[in-house]
């Protein structure tokens, strides 16, 4: 007979939050074609998922911008230079990676700027990571031992070679923490009792970000108590983690 193995829920918390307004020091990404200024000449345009961080947004009219990524922006050709096949002209931006650009906080067509880009991921990321239960590898037994840690990785970015436009975040990520397990032993009067022992948990695994704002991932880990009598001492478990920025 089949055994069911239940999906074991991993609260994945970030305490960062994107309010309206771009948050200085933050890496976005364009959803479509961005004009920004030098300064001097405005009108300069970036295609989408072009990749740019936030230097200042204290002006109440514009943000101060650096573009680390720059790609192609499309025109609509007008009806005479159409084809079936080609409707949109890709065009090179006059924009220079490393500079320094303007982005106004006007809307543009009724839609605001901040609706307009994508907070990025990519990088090195950290937070907290509480594990409330874990499926045990060595006795296929489900365990409601709480770990409280904090987890660092590096976020990798794809569209999938380009058949998105969207960006999803792949992050491997390692973690350390404490647990309060339950550990079974007997009692002078031999019948059995529980004692609940503080150990310590490190745990890996993988995280998908940026998936309509849910973080969905797999962690593998092991607890040690310091108790070779323990049964799940240095064992491994598995959870699969549902987490969300707040």
């Amino acid at each position: 007979m089949k055994k069911l193995i239940l999906i074991i829920v991993v609260t994945l918390i970030s305490y960062s939050s994107q309010a309206a307004e771009l948050i200085k020091d933050k890496s976005y990404r364009a959803r479509t074609n961005l004009v920004v200024s030098d300064g001097k000449n405005n009108g300069l345009k970036v295609g989408a998922q072009s990749k740019f961080v936030i230097l200042d947004n204290d002006d109440k009219d514009k943000y101060a911008i650096k573009f680390m990524n720059i790609y192609q922006y499309g025109e609509i050709l007008p009806p005479q230079k159409r084809t079936l096949k080609v409707t949109t002209e890709y065009k090179n931006s006059d924009v220079i990676k490393g500079d320094i650009y303007y982005l106004s906080k006007d809307e543009v067509n009724g839609v605001p700027v901040e609706n307009r880009v994508q907070q990025s991921f990519g990088g090195l990321v950290s937070g907290p990571l509480i594990v409330p239960f874990k499926y045990r590898l060595d006795d296929k037994s489900i365990g409601g031992d709480a770990t409280v840690g904090y987890y660092a990785g590096w976020g990798i970015e794809t569209n999938f070679f380009n058949l998105s436009d969207t960006y999803v975040t792949f992050t491997p990520f390692l973690s350390a923490g404490l647990t309060q397990v339950s550990v079974l032993s007997e009692a002078e009067d031999g019948t059995t009792k529980t004692d609940s022992k503080s150990g310590f948990s490190w745990a890996t695994g993988i995280l998908i970000k940026n998936w309509d704002s849910v973080n969905i991932g797999i962690v593998y880990g092991q607890d040690r108590i310091g108790d070779q009598d323990w049964q799940h001492e240095g064992e491994g478990w598995f959870s699969i983690s549902i987490g969300w920025e707040m």
